[in-house]
């Protein structure tokens, strides 16, 4: 696995992307979680920080 802070960037990206594909506008709770190779979650990202990314990039 790369390390851990290029696997937080690229699920934030993909966290972002998913803003506009959320079933609800608001959505609440995790949108991205990494797995290692055991299984268990490694991270996860949460629609609130992939929002707070999206308005920083935006500006």
């Amino acid at each position: 696995m790369p390390n851990l802070e290029a696997v937080h960037d690229e699920a934030l990206r993909s966290a972002v992307d998913l803003l506009d594909d959320a079933a609800e506008p608001r959505q609440d709770g995790w949108a991205v979680r990494v797995r290692g190779g055991g299984g268990d979650v490694v991270l996860s990202v949460d629609f609130e920080e992939a929002r707070q990314e999206r308005a920083t990039t935006a500006m």
